[in-house]
């Protein structure tokens, strides 16, 4: 259950992480194309250079949708709904248990969605100046999703310190785990998470209901955001220029299949929705 103050509360912060990130990009840009290139996911597919939703989105878009529109199914005005519905053991019935459930299985399908993961890899890749990585293949990661985030994506937000910190609260592989094992179970004021492991840094043992909130809500609003910020980023720069060019169209940095890198034009279609190489 989300208490919708603490929804609104958590918003705040997370559009402010998003501002440092998306004003790091356009500081740090390898080149002036490369945030087109994130929104518009430049890639390769069998063998050639592409504009578009790719393997990984081809995929995962039918989920994206699902999990931005029933992401926050269950929310409450009552600021002391835990306090009053979170001992589950004096409870004849509550919503509580369910709507838990249903955010776990949301939480799990985020930080599992390689084309959220993709996207947000190469969003930290041009806030860190470097080149747009179009041979990118989330599927070539195998089952090590929880090192690839941070390795690729938490460890180069150091330049980022607000949005590092905002992913750092969202995300807990041990809970993503647990998830996907079932090895989670609810009680009194909180969830115990049968995964856990002493020995191993950064894992929890278990979580109060107001702090999975909290995480939970981030991880949801990352998530949402992500998609929608970079729309808005392309609608309100790249879209603009291509009227006031005499190509109508705006340049990247293309990588292609013979190892090559050459610098060509993507164009809008009528709705300015879908970028491709020919207008």
């Amino acid at each position: 259950m989300l208490r919708q103050t603490y929804l609104n509360k958590y918003e705040t912060v997370i559009i402010d992480a998003y501002k440092e990130l998306i004003k790091r990009c356009q500081f740090s840009m390898y080149h002036s194309g490369d945030l087109l290139l994130c929104q518009q996911n430049g890639n390769i597919l069998h063998g050639h250079t592409c504009i578009g939703l790719g393997k990984e989105g081809i995929n995962s878009f039918q989920q994206i949708n699902s999990l931005i529109d029933h992401g926050l199914d269950h929310t409450t005005n009552d600021d002391e709904y835990f306090e009053k519905y979170g001992r589950l053991m004096c409870q004849d019935s509550s919503e509580l248990p369910e709507s838990v459930r249903s955010e776990m299985n949301s939480y799990q399908g985020m930080w599992e969605n390689v084309y959220f993961l993709r996207t947000l890899t190469e969003v930290a890749r041009v806030a860190n100046g470097e080149r747009y990585d179009w041979t990118l293949d989330m599927y070539k990661i195998g089952t090590s999703k929880s090192n690839f985030i941070r390795d690729k994506i938490i460890k180069k937000l150091d330049v980022c310190p607000k949005f590092k910190e905002a992913i750092e609260i969202a995300y807990h592989p041990s809970t993503r785990n647990a998830v996907a094992h079932s090895q989670y179970h609810l009680i009194d004021n909180g969830i115990m998470f049968d995964n856990y492991n002493p020995n191993k840094p950064g894992d929890i043992q278990a979580i109060g209901f107001a702090d999975w909130e909290k995480c939970y809500i981030y991880s949801y609003l990352i998530f949402r955001g992500l998609f929608s910020v970079l729309r808005d980023f392309v609608n309100q720069l790249y879209l603009p220029l291509t009227k006031k060019t005499n190509s109508c169209g705006i340049q990247v940095l293309a990588y292609y299949e013979d190892g090559t890198w050459n610098q060509t034009y993507i164009y809008p279609d009528e709705t300015g929705k879908v970028w491709r190489f020919t207008s």
